[in-house]
């Protein structure tokens, strides 16, 4: 029964062609939604091997399964223990507590060869959206190929016992079609469990058993038949690729269409060369076909990265994906499955002390994450509830007219800012930015908009009234050598403002700064950060890119109209300032995180002391005058 065909380079173009149908598949690739065929294709390819190898041993009288394991362990493992290491770093940069754990969780249930039942259970169906978000995901396909190897072998060799081709051909193919009856009996009632475990598979891998069992080495050449079923199981690969869908219902009986088109073109040989053999034979294709393992160890996480990010596959993306795949498969495979394997083999004494370390850090890495939530502390902000976060306001915040702001400095410039409670916040901006002369405050109410002059209510009428005349008659009015104008904005009247502004002139000459709104959002800013958290947008970017949903965007709005009317009021002395260029650029991109992770809201609309200070920053560049001594 001996049939050793030795190296086959055309099942390496094989696997090259199985590999980039997975990789252009989740990379976005449009034509090719059925690409996910190519991981069927690997589990034929693995059948035929597998069982070609160990008939090969076991006639010589060779076979060990110490021996056959240890293979296994030297070639797939140490490529496997640093995509796990690197993943799991990249993850305690970008991924929640919630996702860091079901990382960690997924990388030991990897190493323990279970990956397919955990994500069975865990990721709402391989097509679910969710699953995305699972960069170890791919690695079920590895889990469910090692099963069938800690099974087929002792199965094989009871088989082998029969010494009757016809028999082992017979008995295989009747596992083989239970396996496809029952995945897709199993595909209609549980979607996942069939996608995922090893039963609705075993088929897959028994086409490639059938292979061998079928093959003969002494076929008279023909060359017609050799080209019809190399050129039929090509045909039969494309059409599941370019035909199937998330929708199909597979595995099962959809899963015969690349798998048998798999076991054609892998049988086409014995009847002699085709077409389609020497096209798999060009060296670039063998070449993609030996890093394969590799390429597809890394392509997932790379997708998965870039969706967790709410990155857009663009075309320009799905082909940095296939790029990176293959550099990062060629970088693993030329230093970790050769070169790390090779000194395994050369010097055992080296190399298994560093496998076992790799094994340790492999295990003790996630096992940590796992028993620590995630790590929750590397967002603190995520961590931080509104009353932390509203102590640490009152610490310094003590509302009107309790602290005013009197520096010790009576030789300085006198600043007055005109406003409500986000005056205060610019109060501190210049504070805490070195300002260096007397700062005071006069409050107008939440009620009134154009600081004074106009009720929000007609029932505020007089409150404002009062208020505005008492701005108009204070003493720090008539002292201050420079005004500032700042509120919410929360109302806007043209003809009220230039009313307003035209009264504080008439009482004061000091030159004016009516600076605009800053952004406020829909919802507090620890509310946000929450919800970012729930939507898997942990950084700090990705807090704030998230946060940009909760803009009042009529601020903008606003602020744009404040524009235009003083580019055409033609006051002496009065300069408006768009709180928004200075806070959020000119792409109006306003943050609740600073760099650091820390708050610049304490609620929807104020600033922290480190949102105070930010803008202040800007501020001093912008108007470094404002900041002096004395006024200018």
């Amino acid at each position: 029964m001996s049939r050793d065909l030795g190296y086959r380079a055309d099942i390496d173009g094989l696997r090259a062609l199985a590999v980039m149908l997975v990789v252009f598949n989740h990379a976005g690739v449009a034509w090719l939604p059925g690409g996910f065929v190519g991981v069927d294709v690997f589990f034929v390819i693995s059948g035929f091997l597998i069982t070609g190898i160990i008939a090969g041993q076991r006639e010589r009288g060779d076979f060990r399964f110490g021996d056959f394991y240890l293979r296994r362990a030297r070639r797939l493992l140490p490529a496997l223990y640093v995509l796990l290491l690197v993943v799991t770093a990249v993850g305690y940069a970008l991924l929640t507590p919630a996702d860091y754990s079901v990382l960690a969780q997924g990388a030991l249930s990897a190493i323990a060869l279970v990956s397919n039942i955990f994500f069975a259970r865990t990721s709402g169906g391989y097509f679910a959206p969710e699953a995305e978000a699972l960069p170890l995901l791919h690695l079920w396909s590895l889990s469910v190929e090692e099963q069938f190897y800690l099974v087929w072998p002792a199965a094989l060799l009871l088989l082998l016992k029969l010494r009757s081709r016809a028999i082992m051909t017979m008995a295989v193919g009747l596992l083989a079609a239970a396996s496809f009856a029952y995945g897709h009996y199993e595909a209609g009632r549980h979607p996942a469990d069939a996608y995922f475990f090893l039963a609705p598979r075993a088929g897959e891998f028994l086409a490639g058993a059938l292979a061998w069992l079928l093959w003969r080495q002494d076929r008279a050449p023909n060359p017609w038949i050799a080209n019809a079923l190399s050129g039929g199981g090509l045909l039969l690969i494309a059409a599941a690729a370019a035909v199937f869908s998330a929708g199909t219902r597979f595995p099962g009986m959809a899963a015969l269409v690349p798998c048998l088109g798999a076991a054609a073109l892998i049988s086409a040989p014995q009847f002699g060369p085709s077409v389609v053999s020497r096209g798999l034979c060009l060296r670039p294709v063998v070449f993609v076909g030996l890093i394969s393992y590799s390429v597809y160890l890394w392509h997932w996480p790379i997708v998965s990265v870039l969706r967790y990010q709410d990155i857009a596959i663009t075309p320009a993306v799905s082909a940095a994906i296939v790029a990176g795949s293959l550099l990062c498969g060629y970088l693993s495979w030329r230093l970790l499955e050769t070169g790390f394997r090779g000194l395994l083999e050369r010097r055992p004494a080296q190399g298994l002390p560093l496998a076992a370390l790799g094994l340790a850090v492999a295990l003790a890495a996630p096992a940590y994450i796992h028993l620590k939530s995630g790590l929750p502390e590397r967002f603190p902000y995520a961590l931080l509830t509104q009353d932390e976060l509203t102590a640490e306001r009152n610490r310094y915040w003590q509302g009107f007219p309790a602290r005013p702001f009197a520096q010790p400095t009576p030789d300085g410039g006198r600043v007055l800012i005109v406003g409500n409670s986000h005056g205060f916040d610019l109060g501190y901006a210049l504070i805490e930015n070195g300002f260096a002369g007397r700062l005071e405050i006069l409050e107008t109410f939440h009620q009134c908009f154009n600081f004074g002059h106009d009720p929000v209510a007609p029932a505020d009428a007089k409150l404002c009234e009062e208020r505005r005349r008492a701005v108009l008659d204070s003493s720090q009015l008539r002292a201050a050598d420079v005004v500032l104008l700042h509120d919410n904005w929360g109302g806007y009247d043209a003809r009220g403002l230039a009313e307003m502004i035209g009264s504080l002139r008439a009482v004061s000459d000091a030159p004016i700064y009516v600076v605009g709104p800053k952004m406020t959002f829909t919802d507090d800013a620890l509310s946000i950060s929450k919800k970012a958290q729930d939507q898997r947008h942990a950084t700090v970017a990705g807090v704030n890119a998230f946060a940009l949903d909760y803009q009042e965007v009529a601020k903008i709005d606003r602020d744009r109209a404040l524009k235009a009317f003083f580019a055409r009021s033609g006051w002496r002395d009065v300069r408006y300032v768009s709180m928004l260029d200075l806070q959020c650029g000119e792409r109006r991109r306003c943050e609740i995180l600073g760099p650091d992770g820390r708050y610049l809201y304490f609620d929807a609309g104020h600033f922290t002391l480190e949102g105070s200070r930010r803008v202040g920053m800007r501020l001093k560049q912008a108007y470094p005058e404002l900041f002096r001594r004395t006024a200018s």
